[in-house]
C-alpha cells in the first residue's frame, strides 16, 4: 500500500479490456448488475418523468406571460400571485432530488461491479459469498466517506464559482472562460477515481483515504484526468443516440441502456488502472492478454 505507485498506462492500453462489459469470471453476475443498474436508471427516469414534464408545463406558462408588456404589478401577479413559479420550483426540486437518488443507487451497484471485477482479477478464488459480504461490510464506510467528499467538493466548486463570478465582473472578458469550468470540475473529480476502490481492497479509515487518494495518483495526473475524461466523451458520444428518437419512453429506454454500460466500463478501467497504481499483481487467467495490447 505504501510503496510507490507505478505510472498509469494510455488509455488505449486499457480499453480493449475495458469495453467488455458483459465480461467477469462469473458471467450470471455480469448480466444481472447490467440490468438491474438499466431498471434503476429507467424505472427511476420513468417515475420522474411526470415531475420533469410538470416543470416544463409550468416553466413555458412562466415565459408565455413574460413575453407580454411587463410592469412590476404584472410580474408579481404572474411569479408570485399565480402559483406557477412555486409549482415550478416545487417541480425543479422533486426532480432534481429524484435524479440524484437515482444516480446514487446506479452508482452504488455499478461500484458493486467494480468490486467483483477487482476481486475476479485479484482473487478470483473468492466465492460469491465472501465478495458480497466484503463489499456490504466496506458499504457503510464507503457511504459516508462518499457523502463527506461531495460535501467538501461541491462546497469547493461552490467557493470557486464565486471567486470567478468576481473575477469575472472585475475583468469581463474572462466570462468566455466560464463554459470551461464544468469541464474543470469534472477534470478535477476524477482525481478521485480510486477513493472507493482503496475502501474495498484495504478497508482504510475515511479520513485516512482521502491523502492515500491523493498519493495513488501522484505522478500520474494528467494520464487519469485524460483517461477518465475520455470515457466521458464516449459516453456524450453514445447519449446522442437518444436525441433524434421521437417516443420518449423510448428514447428514456436508450439513455439508461447507454448510461448503464458507460457506468460498468468506467469502473472496468478504474479497476484496471488502479491495479497499476497501487502496484497489484493480477491472478486471473487472463493477465497476459489484451491489458499490454495496444
Amino acid at each position: 500500500m505504501d510503496r510507490e505507485p507505478k505510472t498509469i498506462k494510455p488509455i488505449t492500453r486499457y480499453f480493449r479490456e475495458a469495453i467488455r462489459f458483459y465480461d467477469l469470471d462469473k458471467p450470471f453476475a455480469a448480466q444481472a448488475i447490467f440490468l438491474l443498474i438499466l431498471a434503476v436508471l429507467f424505472g427511476g427516469y420513468m417515475l420522474a418523468r411526470p415531475y420533469a414534464m410538470d416543470f416544463y408545463t409550468h416553466y413555458e406558462q412562466l415565459y408565455v406571460g413574460l413575453q407580454g408588456e411587463l410592469t412590476l404589478e404584472n410580474l408579481n401577479s404572474l411569479v408570485f400571485l399565480s402559483g406557477t413559479y412555486e409549482a415550478m420550483i416545487q417541480s425543479l426540486i422533486r426532480v432534481v432530488l429524484m435524479v440524484a437518488a437515482i444516480q446514487l443507487v446506479a452508482f452504488l451497484v455499478s461500484l458493486f461491479f467494480g468490486s467483483w471485477y477487482f476481486f475476479s482479477l485479484t482473487n478470483p478464488g473468492m466465492s460469491v459469498g465472501q465478495r458480497t459480504l466484503v463489499f456490504f461490510s466496506r458499504l457503510p464506510k464507503i457511504i459516508v466517506f462518499n457523502l463527506l467528499f461531495y460535501t467538501a467538493f461541491y462546497l469547493g466548486v461552490a467557493v470557486l464559482i464565486m471567486v470567478f463570478g468576481v473575477i469575472t465582473f472585475i475583468v469581463p472578458v474572462l466570462s468566455i472562460f466560464t463554459a470551461l469550468l464544468p469541464l474543470a470540475v469534472m477534470a478535477l473529480s476524477t482525481l478521485f477515481v480510486f477513493k472507493d476502490l482503496l475502501i474495498i481492497e484495504f478497508d482504510i479509515g475515511i479520513f485516512r483515504n482521502f491523502k492515500k487518494t491523493i498519493d495513488l495518483t501522484r505522478g500520474n495526473k494528467k494520464q487519469i484526468i485524460i483517461n477518465m475524461m475520455s470515457l466521458y466523451f464516449i459516453g456524450w458520444l453514445l447519449s446522442m443516440f437518444s436525441i433524434d428518437v421521437n417516443n420518449a419512453v423510448l428514447a428514456l429506454f436508450i439513455t439508461a441502456f447507454m448510461e448503464s454500460i458507460i457506468l460498468i466500463v468506467t469502473q472496468r478501467l478504474s479497476v484496471l488502472m488502479f491495479l497499476d497504481a497501487a502496484s497489484l499483481e493480477r491472478s486471473d487467467k487472463k493477465k497476459d492478454e489484451s491489458i499490454e495490447a495496444v
